[in-house]
C-alpha cells in the first residue's frame, strides 16, 4: 500500500511505501518459495524412485504381448512420465509459473499409465496389483499434479493483486 506524504516541492504528493506491506510482500514470496521447494523435492523423489522401475520393467515385461514392441513402448512411456515428472520439479523448484505444463503433462501420463495398466493386466494377482497401484500412487500423484498446477494459478493471482495493490500509487 503506498501513502502519499507532503508535496516536496508544490507539485505531486511524495509517495511513501508501508513497511507492512513490504513485509507481508516478502512473507508471501517465502512461503512460495517454501511450497514449491518442498513441491520439487517430492516430484524430485517421484522421479528418482520411478527410473528403477522403468529398468525393472525393461527387464522383465514380455519382448511380445500381442504387440510387437511392447517392452520398448511400456519403457518408453515410463521414461517420458520421468521427464514430465523431473520437468515438473525442476520449473516448482525455480518457482517458474511454467510448471503448470509440465505438472499437466505428469497428471495425464499417470492417469494414461494408471489405465493401461489396469486394462493390459493379465492375470487376477495383476489386476489387483495395477488397480492398487492405479488408486494408491497413480492416481492420487496425478490428482496432486492438477492441485498444483491450480495452486500456482492462485500464487501468481495473488502476488498480481498484492503487488498491484502495493505499487497502486505509484
Amino acid at each position: 500500500m503506498t501513502v502519499h506524504g507532503p508535496a516536496d516541492d508544490g507539485g505531486a504528493p511524495v509517495a511513501v511505501t508501508d513497511e507492512a506491506d513490504e513485509r507481508r510482500h516478502q512473507e508471501l514470496l517465502a512461503t512460495i518459495r517454501v511450497r514449491s521447494r518442498r513441491t520439487a523435492l517430492l516430484y524430485s523423489t517421484g522421479a528418482v524412485l520411478l527410473v528403477p522401475w522403468t529398468v525393472y520393467l525393461a527387464l522383465t515385461l514380455p519382448r511380445r504381448d500381442l504387440a510387437t514392441h511392447y517392452r520398448v513402448a511400456w519403457v518408453g512411456f515410463d521414461t517420458l512420465l520421468v521427464v514430465a515428472i523431473v520437468l515438473t520439479a525442476y520449473f516448482a523448484f525455480r518457482m517458474d509459473d511454467r510448471v503448470q505444463l509440465p505438472a499437466m503433462a505428469t497428471a495425464t501420463l499417470l492417469i494414461v499409465d494408471a489405465w493401461f495398466d489396469v486394462l493390459t493386466a493379465g492375470r487376477r494377482v495383476d489386476a489387483y496389483q495395477a488397480i492398487a497401484t492405479a488408486v494408491c500412487i497413480e492416481i492420487p500423484a496425478a490428482l496432486f499434479s492438477l492441485y498444483l498446477a491450480r495452486r500456482v494459478n492462485r500464487n501468481a493471482e495473488e502476488l498480481a493483486v498484492h503487488r498491484h495493490e502495493y505499487h497502486r500509487d505509484d
